[in-house]
């Protein structure tokens, strides 16, 4: 059965999709997380210059916006709170945050007042010595969002997302069970897809201002580069972890936020997937697709740079501190990528072909 298009399932205003990397500062170094996404050194982003950059994409989408901020790890931003305020404040569809959870329940507590959603992400390398701490802390967080909830609108997520490191599952296994006793059943798990050797410390470039970028779609295609992740995949995992991974994805509760339509017999037939699910079982080559990239998404790297996507094909299109120069396409793209393996990037929509466009449709054309 051939899949003929794509697209997020809770997007019904059509909103425009902003992944912002806010900085490469991280407090942790996980092994498994590229050189270019974080460090213990990089400069934060002035907060008046990203207070500038929020005001424009709101002239741009008014209250139309899924903001989704990142890092490195945002929460060690000195002003990451008044920057989620400030986006609150303007308006947008829907604010969420990713982070590592470091951060005191009294911070989380105070960060779920500014955002929507806050996505957990375990990191066994750092927390290890700390599990119970960490069960404790987003049991008594998940309280509080029930709590705002009685009022909030949109209402309040919290997604528990365990990074899947060879040897923790059973870590895993005890968490997890902690977590649904206590009621809370948006649970992640997210294999890990370990990068060469070198992590990721040859896949872009620096310029001229000391920052790494990719303005060189093929280094992301390079046929050397994609056998070598590869292969890493393959012998990361034990063989008794696959088994027990491939049994978490064929037995997952999560919403499955991605809608792929097939085209059969002369007629069309709708699948839903979690992100996780689809890039674990190597369905997420969309090759030669049109997608929407660049006009319903766009990635702010941690340079301030602007990206169609994660997947940066096409190259740089311009930075959030020059925004008068910033060149987005009007028109959808030819996919030249291998795999779409970020969770941002598959939200976009997608169609093999025009002939598919009436499923994305009313996506597109939402005024």
């Amino acid at each position: 059965m051939e899949s003929v298009a794509s697209y997020y399932r809770f997007n019904p205003t059509g909103a425009f999709s902003v992944d912002w990397y806010i900085g490469k500062r991280c407090n942790f170094a996980c092994s498994y997380c590229v050189d270019y996404l974080h460090d213990y050194t990089s400069p934060h982003a002035p907060i008046e210059n990203m207070k500038k950059f929020v005001d424009i994409i709101y002239e741009k989408e008014k209250d139309n916006v899924l903001w989704s901020l990142t890092g490195g790890e945002p929460t060690i931003h000195p002003n990451f709170l008044e920057l989620c305020q400030y986006i609150k404040n303007k308006g947008s569809q829907y604010i969420s945050v990713t982070t590592n959870g470091s951060r005191t329940l009294e911070y989380f507590k105070e960060l779920f007042l500014y955002v929507d959603g806050i996505t957990q992400s375990f990191h066994f390398e750092f927390i290890n010595d700390r599990i119970d701490e960490y069960i404790d802390k987003f049991i008594e967080l998940d309280k509080e969002r029930i709590y705002l909830n009685k009022h909030a609108k949109p209402k309040k997520t919290l997604i528990l997302r365990f990074m899947v490191e060879t040897g923790h599952i059973p870590i895993i296994e005890k968490m997890e069970a902690a977590y649904r006793k206590a009621g809370i059943t948006n649970i992640e798990h997210r294999y890990i897809r370990r990068p060469a050797a070198d992590k990721g410390k040859n896949m872009q470039p620096v310029n001229k201002f000391g920052f790494k970028d990719n303005n060189d779609p093929n280094q992301i295609t390079d046929s050397h580069k994609v056998e070598k992740i590869e292969e890493n995949e393959k012998v990361y995992y034990k063989a008794e972890e696959i088994k027990q991974i491939e049994s978490i994805y064929k037995n997952t509760d999560n919403d499955k936020k991605l809608k792929l339509w097939f085209y059969e017999n002369n007629e069309y037939i709708d699948k839903n997937f979690h992100y996780n699910e689809l890039n674990y079982n190597k369905e997420n080559n969309f090759e030669g697709w049109l997608c929407w990239a660049g006009i319903k998404h766009c990635k702010i790297a941690s340079t301030g740079d602007v990206y169609i996507g994660n997947c940066h094909l096409g190259g740089k299109r311009g930075n959030m501190y020059d925004i008068d120069n910033i060149d987005l396409p009007t028109e959808p793209i030819r996919c030249s990528k291998w795999r779409c393996t970020d969770n941002t990037d598959l939200k976009v929509p997608k169609i093999k072909d025009w002939e598919h466009y009436s499923l994305i449709k009313d996506i597109i054309e939402h005024a």
